[in-house]
């Protein structure tokens, strides 16, 4: 019995250590790579870039480029924005953020915006995940949900997926994320 005791209070004081030591998100970061949007009409891919830069007042910028393709028909999407961070505790941060949206394709460009708030938390040292929900009006307005996960494989280096669902649209990202 007491050995049971002994194996569990180390398995406890283990698992609250690694999350001391895990640090708030890091919210100055660019990043690279895949996305794939699939609606009901057609499944795009391409490449994305996006950064996030964090002001010395909790306030944060962001942009994002996609630049997506199917049978020579194009789709690119633009989102530059800013909001607010507002940290939880020690490892976890909540955000509220406002965007100017564009959307270009080969038929038509749209401009409207978005707005959103959610949590990112460094559940471990190597370990990030996100929520996020909004509200995204650029044709028509939609609520969207955002999930995603980035894994440190180095102390500025992640790899990054995420899943974002606006109406019928289905977003997924593969990333390498460099913070500084």
């Amino acid at each position: 019995m007491k050995q049971r005791v002994t194996l569990l209070t180390a398995v406890i004081a283990g698992t609250l250590s690694c999350s001391a030591l895990a640090a708030s998100p890091n919210w100055q970061f660019a990043e690279a790579g895949y996305t794939n949007l699939d609606n009901d009409f057609v499944d795009f891919d391409g490449l994305s870039i996006s950064s996030k830069y964090l002001l010395d007042n909790n306030i944060y910028l962001n942009g994002e480029y996609s630049d997506l393709s199917k049978d020579g028909y194009d789709l690119n999407r633009t989102t530059l924005g800013a909001g607010y961070r507002i940290p939880m505790n020690s490892t976890t941060d909540a955000y509220v953020g406002a965007n100017y949206e564009r959307v270009d394709t080969n038929l038509v460009d749209e401009n409207g915006y978005s707005v959103n708030a959610g949590v990112r938390s460094m559940v471990t040292r190597e370990v990030e995940l996100m929520g996020q929900v909004g509200y995204y009006d650029v044709d028509d307005g939609d609520v969207t949900v955002k999930v995603g996960a980035n894994y440190y494989f180095a102390p500025r280096w992640a790899a990054g997926l995420s899943y974002e669902k606006i109406d019928d649209a289905d977003i997924t990202q593969v990333t390498a994320r460099y913070t500084f």
